[in-house]
């Protein structure tokens, strides 16, 4: 067995198979084939090898016994321990040369292999300092929010369109003067800049007034659901009707104190609350904001050729997802991503392998940082965490670990991966 790696994060076996290994594969071939069939005289699989050839050919059997060779290869290949210990996925075959009765010939094994990685730089990675800054307008919006329920909706007065407002209106879609199906509705209600419409279509209603004819042109976006409109240029004749605007309750100490919140009694209490709460919120985000830059910027910086394999492993657990998801709506799975991802299958599927390759990249390199650095978490901080959630669920540790220790480590692992990365990052 010859071992070459190619270039593609494979490993290539090369066998030689000498003409009397292809007779006893022959053989063993013939006793398979010869019981599938019936020749007249015979009973089936009775028939002598002879016959069976005088009938089918001596040919018919390379196939078959091409096969049997294969398969002991393939079990050679697996009792190596050096092929077992780097392979990932199934043996692919190959024939390196014509196969004839008499003459030796080669026989080969592609298989996926873990890739070998080199590291980018991945220490002193340049990062957006965090922005923990809450603002006076932020706090009361998450006021507003909290106050919802007690709003009302008035009839704007100056009946012109701003940023926040509900319009109701009519609009008619048009391409090349041309109306399509789905283009066009009556009396649709819609808060302007909530971005449920094409991009710049309601920003282009802000400004309009009541009773206000007003063309608006925009561009489909090119993943649109509906193909006969990706992409391409519309125009929509809008016609406003009515236009509201949220009102809430003024925010004095005695409404505060009704919302019955713990701790808080004035308005005062209640914007600091808020202040605490979003920057909390704020702390969160802006890691995950670094995270996401320091990875990505390791990511693009990697060279490594991704074994097809780890790609689409992972885009297999990608698509299931979407799959189960469509299945607990009780819809077709391509009715469903047209739904939530205006896409076709196609573009969907185009989509989740640049994922997988990312996520399988994303997987190896995060993998190696976590050995080099000696990242990995020990038993007792695995045990430790298997402890926590066993008294959070009253469930016995045991059982937990036993169940979730590789979710444990990994989830471990990545968390102390972050910590490393973001630690050794520069703010800029």
């Amino acid at each position: 067995m010859i071992k070459e790696k190619t270039e593609n994060s494979q490993l290539k076996l090369t066998f030689d198979v000498t003409a009397d290994e292809f007779e006893k594969a022959l053989d063993k071939a013939f006793e398979t084939e010869n019981a599938k069939v019936t020749i007249q005289g015979f009973r089936k699989g009775k028939a002598p090898r002879g016959v069976f050839e005088k009938n089918y050919g001596i040919e018919s059997l390379f196939a078959p016994a091409v096969d049997v060779i294969l398969n002991d290869k393939v079990k050679e290949a697996i009792a190596d321990e050096e092929v077992c210990k780097n392979a990932i996925g199934n043996f692919e075959p190959l024939l390196e040369d014509k196969v004839e009765r008499g003459k030796d010939f080669k026989v080969s094994l592609l298989i996926d292999i873990y890739p070998e990685v080199t590291l980018p730089e991945y220490k002193g990675i340049e990062v957006k300092k965090q922005n923990l800054r809450v603002t006076e307008d932020e706090v009361m919006k998450s006021i507003e929010a909290l106050a919802k329920k007690d709003a009302t909706m008035e009839v704007k007065k100056d009946g012109v369109i701003a940023k926040g407002d509900y319009a109701t209106f009519d609009f008619v879609g048009s391409i090349d003067g041309k109306e399509f199906d789905g283009g066009k509705a009556d009396n649709y209600e819609l808060q302007i800049g909530s971005g449920q419409f094409i991009p710049g279509f309601e920003d282009q209603m802000i400004g309009m007034k009541s009773e206000e004819v007003k063309d608006i042109n925009v561009t489909f976006p090119e993943n649109y659901g509906q193909q006969n409109l990706a992409g391409k240029p519309a125009v929509f004749k809008v016609t406003v009707h009515e236009i509201k605007e949220e009102k809430f309750p003024e925010f004095t100490d005695e409404y505060v104190a009704g919302l019955k919140i713990d701790g808080v009694a004035t308005l005062e209490q209640l914007k600091a609350k808020k202040k605490a709460e979003l920057k909390d919120a704020k702390k969160v985000s802006e890691k995950d904001r670094q995270t996401d830059e320091v990875i990505n910027k390791i990511l693009d910086a990697a060279k490594i050729v991704m074994p097809k394999t780890l790609v689409e492993q992972r885009f297999q657990s990608i698509k299931a997802q979407y799959e189960k998801q469509a299945k607990m709506y009780n819809i077709p799975f391509e009715m469903f991503i047209q739904y939530m991802m205006q896409a076709t299958v196609e573009q969907f599927e185009d989509v989740a392998r640049r994922n997988a390759e990312r996520q399988a990249l994303f997987d190896v390199i995060c993998g190696k940082i976590i050995e080099v650095e000696n990242l990995a978490p020990t038993k007792e901080e695995i045990e430790a965490k298997a402890e926590e959630e066993a008294k959070a669920a009253n469930k016995s540790k045991d059982e937990l670990l036993k169940t979730n220790y590789s979710q444990y480590f990994n989830n471990l692992a990545y968390t102390k991966l972050i910590d490393f990365l973001l630690s050794n990052a520069k703010e800029i």
